[in-house]
């Protein structure tokens, strides 16, 4: 009975909201849950819903703040099997709607914070030497998108950027990063 009152709200939502598009909206804060694929440049994937709340300004500033949950079943790095990766950061971030008065909008984003990561890891040469690792890491993306409006409360966006789950300068670090593409709705 829970599933199907929590079904019926799903797909209800969107026309409810289309509905409320004649009213005066005073929110400026926007709610964007997406989906993430990470592809890194040890070619594997790394799959992660998010989201992210931000205040818009009317200068097209966006700053706000995230939560993302990424994972992988196996990544390759610096002579090392990893295995259940998860990762999950928390975000400052920041985004720039450049000004266009058409349904698609141009933005460029950028985000930093902290990636709390665990995983299973064992050398490459000793396969069943296996330990857990729990660390944390610096977080960054930055990339650009586009917004499609579907009416003045609620867009599809698609996104592409440069993502890594826990950066340094030390290149025998394990450090997941690579291409990523983002897809997601943001409502206000």
């Amino acid at each position: 009975m829970k599933s199907l009152k929590f079904s019926l709200i799903f797909l209800l939502a969107p026309f409810l909201l289309i509905a409320q598009d004649k009213m005066i909206n005073t929110s400026k804060f926007t709610y964007s849950p997406a989906f993430e694929l990470l592809r890194s440049t040890h070619c594997n994937l790394f799959y992660a819903p998010s989201f992210k709340v931000n205040y818009l300004f009317e200068n097209g500033l966006e700053p706000g703040a995230g939560l993302e949950y990424s994972t992988t079943p196996i990544h390759h790095d610096n002579g090392y099997t990893l295995r259940q990766l998860r990762f999950i950061p928390v975000f400052g971030n920041l985004k720039y709607n450049f000004r266009n008065s058409k349904k698609i909008k141009p933005y460029a984003e950028a985000s930093v914070g902290i990636s709390f990561n665990k995983y299973h890891i064992a050398e490459d040469i000793m396969p069943n030497n296996i330990s857990i690792t729990k660390e944390q890491g610096l977080y960054v993306y930055a990339g650009f998108g586009a917004k499609y409006a579907w009416n003045s409360n609620i867009s599809t966006f698609l996104g592409l950027g440069f993502k890594g789950y826990k950066m340094s300068t030390n290149d025998l670090d394990i450090n997941p990063h690579g291409l990523s593409f983002m897809v997601g709705f943001t409502f206000i």
